[in-house]
């Protein structure tokens, strides 16, 4: 697996206007994951400008699907051809941002039109629609043409208003102040209408009191009032008419919207891309004024195809570095230089090694290559546990097939039941099923994580004779199995020493046997994270420090616990024969000496310490590890802690459920509620804090004894293209002598075309 994920680092250089080009291509590939830029490194700038026209286009997009109510979720009911995607081709990306922006701009001016429109008519319908209303409230009055010709010294108005507007209507017309004749009637809930008759001499002062009530006058026009009635039928047509407009300019949203909704998820799916697009462009670094160079990691399998594939598409445009990363030794970018130095010349010899040192971690591209996690399919859901701590660095092992066994062993110690096991189980699957395409990749494996649990509880609710907090399996009276006592026994196979022989069942009467079980669980789990950071050692090249610290604090702690469980707290026999102390001791002496030894054996990793600052350290260490090994076998009694709680809630929940006597069906319906009800608050309370207590246990005791988790997730670098078609295309530049060339040949046809218009006017006219 590991041979499978090493990384082939590339540092290309190529002229500046192929920037785009190499971009597009290397998306294209999507397994190239592009390093960052260093801080110190001549990088390109990023450009403030572009930046600023990609927000000022994400914007108006953004504005443009609003206006035309479309969603993401649009795009993907779209069915096409791959070959109708629309098609854009720029010769850089500036180019391309230009073509988007006109098309973006056609558009938005379009359905601005189209808005102002509608609300033109809008407003023409409002109109209409209160003349229609108000003329329905004159018709009461059978006002005609004739009838308002009549009126020689009165002046007939009719306005609409708001129904608040009633009460100020009435004082301002009060006819005392002001002589008229008011007559009003409501047209809806907040409309009112009403006609006013009064005295033409007083137009001036009506207009007065008219403006303190803000009223729309209703026009009183001939093309509506007949000599023998209102034109209810002239007014009809003309809502008839205006409808009409409305519904093609809705018809006409629509068009623009249907037809062109490809070309709004080209657009949408560019302007995602230009937002990577920058970033990936900020990481290149400038050589000269139109020089530039990139650097980015591939898989070693596919590493010849990208070669071979930059080639094909710059040929000697293009010039490729590449370097292969190993995860088992630094691996520098002088590393040929100094490979040079002969080592029998002792001055140079030394140089080598001072500068080897000071371009150990500067230099150690392993430092910045990305990790892939693959683990097998069963495992993989745990990678989000490990994902939560970090990403594994490049050359140290992946704890992930690790934790899938572990982190199941401690939840199912601490929520040992058959039952809830059970529960768990169905929960996690009816997750992956029902929410397989709704929810994150992260939310699923949390649910087959908890389906994994539900096994491991299952076991160990075997092992604590417990099904939903009885010795048996038993539902509605009916007793269908008699859970079995299971004893277990670990015996030291060349000494036939006996460890550990316990039985777990009732774990609320059999509380010691509990605790050594979980004890040993610790002991276990802690010395895996030192077998692992011995792994990690050995990967790294360092095997005498994985034999003189992780193996010797294994030896160390197994040491103890077979001290502490075979002759207990006696410290008399701890000092007799056979000695037993000794298995504590000797480990605790060769944590001390066997860096020192190391240190005269000329180590390179040990060579910069003196022997001794290495036997302080080893001193300090050794009292640290004493310390830590106590405090840390403590923290796994929480396992014993949480077992009794769980057991000791479900034995309260099913007390208190045969608090309710009697045969009656409405007794047992009740009690049986109450069992359920009060399982369910137990699965998800003590669930969730199991849940926790296990990850800590793997994060604070577990982990920090190997895992850095400081590595850089593999992101390949990926422009998508499911609806657009981009291109980019460099024009070709003319050289001075090409230029010459061209020059002399339009001479040439100029004075050829001179000759022959005198010919030809020669010969016509003289």
């Amino acid at each position: 697996m590991a041979k499978k994920n090493v990384m082939v680092l590339f540092k290309v250089s190529l002229s500046l206007k192929y920037k785009d080009m190499l971009l597009q291509h290397l998306s294209q590939l999507k397994q190239v994951h592009i390093k960052p830029k260093t801080e110190k490194s001549g990088s390109y700038e990023m450009d403030k400008e572009l930046f600023e026209r990609i927000k000022n286009l994400s914007q108006n997009v953004d504005n443009l699907y609003k206006d035309l109510n479309i969603t993401e979720s649009d795009f993907q009911k779209l069915s096409f051809a791959e070959n109708n995607r629309p098609k854009f081709k720029a010769k850089d990306i500036n180019d391309l941002i230009n073509q988007l922006s006109s098309e973006i701009n056609y558009f938005s001016n379009r359905i601005n039109e189209l808005k102002r429109y509608k609300s033109l008519i809008e407003v023409e319908l409002d109109k209409i629609n209160n003349i229609h209303g108000s003329y329905l409230f004159l018709e009461k009055y059978n006002l005609t043409r004739d009838k308002l010709m009549k009126f020689k010294h009165l002046e007939f108005k009719a306005f609409t208003t708001f129904s608040k507007n009633l009460e100020n209507i009435e004082i301002v017309f009060d006819f005392s102040n002001f002589p008229n004749f008011l007559y009003y009637d409501f047209l809806s809930d907040d409309r009112l209408a009403f006609f006013i008759i009064f005295p033409k001499d007083l137009e001036a002062e009506f207009k007065e009191r008219i403006r303190l009530i803000h009223a729309e006058e209703v026009p009183i026009l001939k093309k509506y009032l007949l000599s023998d009635g209102i034109n209810f039928p002239r007014i009809a047509k003309e809502i008839k008419y205006i409808i009409s407009s409305l519904n093609k300019n809705q018809r006409e949203f629509e068009r623009l919207r249907d037809d062109n909704l490809l070309l709004f998820a080209a657009a949408h799916e560019i302007i995602q891309n230009l937002e990577e697009y920058n970033w990936a462009s900020y990481q290149f670094e400038e050589l000269t004024s139109s020089q530039l160079s990139l650097s980015f990691y591939v898989l070693k399998q596919n590493s010849k195809a990208v070669h071979q594939g930059l080639i094909d598409e710059f040929q000697d445009k293009i010039n490729i570095e590449s370097v292969e990363v190993v995860k088992n030794k630094a691996v520098k970018l002088d590393s040929e230089k100094l490979s040079t130095l002969p080592v029998k010349d002792s001055k140079k010899a030394k140089l080598k090694e001072e500068i080897e040192d000071k371009k150990e971690l500067k230099d150690d591209l392993r430092a910045s290559a990305p990790t892939i996690m693959k683990n097998f399919i069963l495992f993989r859901p745990f990678e989000t546990i490990t994902k939560m701590y970090g990403i594994p660095s490049y050359s140290e092992i992946d704890p992930t097939p690790i934790i899938a066994f572990t982190f199941p062993l401690l939840f199912g110690i601490m929520f040992g039941d058959i039952g809830h096991g059970i529960i768990l189980i169905i929960c996690g699957l009816l997750g992956v099923v029902v929410y397989r395409k709704k929810k994150s990749r992260d939310f699923i494996n949390f649910c087959w994580i908890i389906a994994y649990c539900g096994v491991v509880a299952i076991i160990f609710g075997t092992l604590y004779s417990e099904f939903f907090g009885m010795h048996e399996i038993k539902l509605f009276n009916i007793v269908f199995l008699e859970l079995p006592t299971i004893n277990i026994k670990i015996v030291l196979p060349f000494f036939n020493i006996t460890i550990v022989n316990i039985t777990l069942h009732n774990p609320l009467g059999n509380i010691l046997s509990v605790f050594k079980f979980t004890v040993l669980i610790g002991v276990f789990h802690l010395n895996l994270g030192w077998f692992i950071q011995f792994m990690n050692y050995w990967k790294q090249k360092k095997k005498y420090l994985g034999f003189t610290d992780s193996m010797i604090k294994i030896l160390l702690l197994i040491g103890g616990t077979i001290l502490i469980f075979v002759y207990g707290f006696d410290i008399n026999s701890w000092f007799g024969p056979p000695y037993p102390i000794l298995l504590v001791i000797i480990p605790g002496i060769l944590l001390i000496i066997l860096k020192p030894i190391g240190k005269a054996l000329h180590l390179s990793y040990l060579k910069k310490e003196s022997v001794g600052s290495l036997l302080g350290e080893g001193t300090m260490e050794t009292f640290e590890t004493f310390l830590s090994i106590l405090s840390n076998v403590a923290s796994y009694i929480r396992l014993l802690a949480l077992a009794l709680a769980h057991i000791s809630l479900l034995l309260a929940i099913t007390a208190m459920s045969n608090l309710i006597q009697g045969e009656s069906l409405v007794n047992q319906i009740v009690s049986y509620i109450g069992l359920v009800f009060g399982n369910i608050i137990v699965i998800l309370l003590e669930g969730l804090l199991v849940f926790i207590n296990a990850i800590r246990l793997h994060f604070y005791e577990f982990f920090f004894k190997f895992y850095q988790g400081t590595g850089v997730d593999y992101i390949p670098f990926y422009l998508s293209d499911k609806y657009s078609n981009v291109i980019f295309e460099v024009s070709k530049a003319k050289d001075i002598i090409s230029e010459e060339i061209d020059k002399e040949i339009e001479s040439k046809k100029g004075y050829q075309a001179i000759l022959e218009a005198q010919k030809y006017i020669s010969g016509k006219y003289l």
